[in-house]
């Protein structure tokens, strides 16, 4: 009799365990855990406009350097994806000259940006950085 107590307690066990392994495919994970999981959204990559004023050009290594209105200077990688827009057209990375004025467009980080788009701006198009008259204070002006 007690062997049989054993028995069925063994079996009992074994059905339990049995029952609560996930049937073979899955992962265990409750079904409308993993419908909600594949549901989210895919966050986009933040996309950031700069503008500043082309300081180099190197079309063979395909990168443009340029310098904000606070003096910072990136070099930017240009690839085949990179939509480049001079005078509203279609221009390639070798048109850009010095000196120009551009509005660039990437994602990422700006340490590692992929750029999606430049375009050349017309003169005077570009906002100025804004200065501050400092005047004296009443009492200093003799």
């Amino acid at each position: 009799m007690k062997n049989l107590a054993i028995a069925l307690l063994f079996a009992a066990l074994a059905c339990g365990l049995a029952a609560a392994q996930p049937a073979p495919g899955q992962t265990g994970m409750d079904t409308k855990k993993a419908m909600k999981s594949e549901k989210k959204p895919v966050k986009k990559a933040k996309t950031t406009t700069w503008k500043g004023t082309v300081q180099a050009v190197d079309a063979a290594a395909m990168t443009l350097t340029v310098k904000d209105h606070k003096g910072m200077t990136m070099t930017m990688p240009i690839t085949a994806g990179t939509k480049i827009l001079k005078a509203g057209k279609t221009a390639a990375l070798s048109e850009i000259t010095a000196g120009e004025m551009v509005q660039v467009t990437y994602e990422g980080e700006m340490a590692s940006p992929a750029v999606k788009s430049v375009k050349v701006e017309k003169a005077g198009t570009m906002k100025k950085e804004k200065t501050q008259k400092k005047t004296m204070p009443a009492d200093m002006k003799k």
